[in-house]
């Protein structure tokens, strides 16, 4: 060991001791010199910071000094964490596993449990390993130096059986796992089968490079059939010809239902078209059959062939698939074809009926049919749900809005058994490591039981922690407790731009929920960001329509910022759609366009309560439900009473 890594560990080591001899102290009521008394947060959070830096200087006469005045304080738990990161490969395995034990509630815990047996197999200590992972791991890459560790141990019959498991994969594998793919192919455990089957998972990924890699490492028979999967890839209207011509094999039936939903997707029309003689020539079986007919039949809900349509219909009316049947129940809504309607809400399977959805339409279509009475009856059963069935009913029934709602009684003490974690959020909510404290948070509540969920959510809403008290109440499925799921989040802005949009408070604090559930720095897959979940275009043209300088993308995690240009869209979608909210929101989660497309679809054939659920992404159709139900919790959280739906809203044609 070099000089410098010793005198490292040395220092570090005399930290360690100066905190033992610090605690017997304390226990025996022994005097503490002033050195050692507690230091003010102030001074503490500076000391941090330089012990940070001294860690990013190898310093470590002055990282001991600075880590000894740290005990008690809530962060120093990252600085130990960095700290023994840095000689992580010098450590035994017993080293790593007594860290881990002390820091067993820190989100860095699977971390350096994942590097350090990366760095035993990197460094083939397979035993080592073993004992330090003995169970099978999460992650492609530990699993394979897992199951190669095995092999080491003479374990040959589980380390096949993990090569073979991994090996099935419609992409790439990463490179860490050729020792153990390649032991199990030299061991001849490999065989044609595994390839072809493969080959049969990328065929879905349309990688004729990879397919055709595949086929070579076949041997001289098995490239027969691999040839085949590459053929049908290229031109898969072969697949009648190719299911009746082929002998009746477990691969052969797979390889032409791969082909067969590649050939339904290219042209739907020729699909139906080969149907009987794809499914003729494997002899597949009636379940199977109709489940290929039903993955047909859902490409074609916005079909105007009428051949095409008696085709497809005939299909759903077999079929026991809830998801296929509602969307055909919305194709009948959205061209106000109730006669249709009614059928296919007959058709669907019994549990389905019982939801509140389906509860809802049995009622509507009754009260269609003059039967009012009966109509009502329905309507009556869903009342008092926390449910947009149920507010829709009262609507209809011009009822007052109930649902229940429950309120926390707990107080800070209940918080006892998470109060390091909690000290440790709320010091990195202080320093604005906002990210940080969100992912403490998230491994805090893995497992919790919803009173323990209700304690840390009540914890949160106390500390005005928005984001973290409503994943509490999601974590703990606490959905009545509504003071914690939708709390007043940065009210002054939005009643600010109340005043200045003329929109109303709750209307925008609702989407922002719904977009964001107060997640200042919420950033989704696409890019949108921020509290009103503001794509970087859209913002950028908002601003300009507001002659306000835009300062980029990161200026949309500032809650005034993003709530300023987030407010200015939906003020503008408003317009757009003369203040109708149902079309605004649709637009503002789907885009203006696609809400344009669906008007022109239905041409004023419809009501709202239609209109809403003839909506066909299911995503957009839930956001639609879901922010308008926010508005009516948030009003009645500030002491109004605001309908589901306004009068206009009511009385439109959709």
């Amino acid at each position: 060991m070099s000089d410098t890594k010793s005198k490292w560990s040395f220092l570090v080591s005399m930290t360690v001791m100066k905190k033992v001899l610090y605690a017997a102290c304390i226990g025996l009521g022994i005097g503490v010199a002033p050195a050692l008394q507690a230091a003010t947060l102030d001074e503490q959070r500076a000391w941090y910071e330089q012990a940070q830096d001294a860690l990013e200087d190898n310093d470590a006469e002055k990282f001991s000094q600075l880590r000894n005045k740290l005990d008690n304080y809530p962060l120093t738990p990252y600085l130990d964490y960095r700290d023994f990161s840095r000689s992580l490969t010098n450590k035994s395995p017993e080293e790593v596993h007594a860290f881990l034990t002390q820091y067993k509630t820190l989100p860095f815990h699977p971390t350096i449990q994942y590097r350090y047996a990366s760095y035993l197999a990197i460094a083939q200590r397979w035993d080592e390993f073993l004992a330090f992972q003995p169970t099978k791991p999460r992650g492609e890459v530990l699993q394979c130096q897992f199951y190669y560790a095995k092999l080491q141990q003479g374990q040959k019959q589980e380390a096949w059986q993990g090569a073979a498991d991994i090996w099935q994969k419609g992409s790439s594998i990463a490179d860490e796992c050729d020792p153990l793919l390649e032991a199990w192919h030299k061991a001849g455990k490999r065989h044609d089968e595994d390839i072809l089957d493969r080959m049969l998972l990328v065929y879905g990924k349309d990688n004729k490079q990879f397919l055709t890699y595949l086929n070579k490492q076949l041997s001289t028979s098995g490239r027969i059939s691999g040839n085949k999967v590459i053929q049908l890839l290229e031109k898969p209207a072969m697949v009648a010809d190719f299911a009746k011509a082929s002998k009746v094999t477990p691969f052969n039936q797979k390889l032409t239902v791969v082909a067969y939903q590649r050939l339904a997707r290219k042209d739907v029309k020729e699909a139906v078209k080969q149907y009987t003689r794809t499914m003729d020539g494997q002899h597949y079986s009636k379940a199977k059959r109709q489940q290929l007919a039903d993955y047909v039949a859902s490409r074609l809900m916005t079909t105007d062939n009428a051949d095409l349509i008696t085709w497809r219909d005939k299909v759903i009316a077999k079929s026991t698939k809830v998801s296929l049947i509602e969307r055909r129940i919305r194709t009948a809504m959205r061209d106000a074809d109730w006669q249709a309607v009614n059928v296919w809400v007959k058709r669907l399977p019994a549990k389905a009926k019982e939801t509140t959805r389906w509860t809802f339409w049995q009622a509507y279509l009754l009260a269609r049919e003059g039967k009012q009475a009966e109509a009502n009856k329905i309507y009556e059963s869903l009342l008092g749900q926390r449910d947009f069935y149920s507010v829709a009913a009262a609507t209809i029934l011009k009822k007052p809005i109930e649902y229940p709602i429950s309120k926390s009684k707990l107080v800070v003490k209940d918080t006892d058994d998470d109060r390091e974690s909690l000290n440790r959020i709320k010091e990195l909510v202080a320093v604005d490591k906002l990210y940080a404290a969100r992912s403490e948070w998230a491994y805090l509540l893995r497992g919790k039981k919803p009173d323990q969920a209700l304690k840390l959510a009540t914890y949160a809403a106390a500390n005005r922690w928005h984001h973290l008290a409503v994943q509490a109440t999601i974590a703990g499925r606490l959905w009545s407790y509504h003071e914690l799921r939708f709390p007043l989040a940065h009210k002054w802005w939005f009643d600010f731009f109340s005043k200045e949009r003329d929109l109303p408070t709750t209307t925008m604090m609702a989407l922002a929920r719904q977009e964001s559930a107060w997640n200042t720095e919420a950033q989704s897959p696409v890019g949108a960001r921020g509290l009103m979940q503001l794509m970087p275009a859209t913002a950028k043209e908002t601003a300009k329509k507001l002659e306000r300088n835009y300062k980029g993308k990161d200026s949309l995690f500032d809650p005034g910022v993003n709530i300023r240009l987030g407010s200015g869209y939906l003020k503008m979608m408003l317009d757009r759609h003369d203040n109708n909210r149902v079309y605004s929101f649709a637009a503002y989660n789907a885009g203006p366009s696609r809400v344009s497309r669906w008007q022109k679809q239905t041409d004023g054939q419809l009501d709202v309560f239609t209109f809403i659920e003839a909506i066909p992404f299911n995503e957009t159709r839930g956001y639609v439900q879901n922010v308008l139900m926010f508005d009516v919790y948030y009003s009645k959280r500030m002491g109004q009473k605001k309908p589901l739906l306004t009068p206009e809203e009511l009385q439109a044609s959709y």
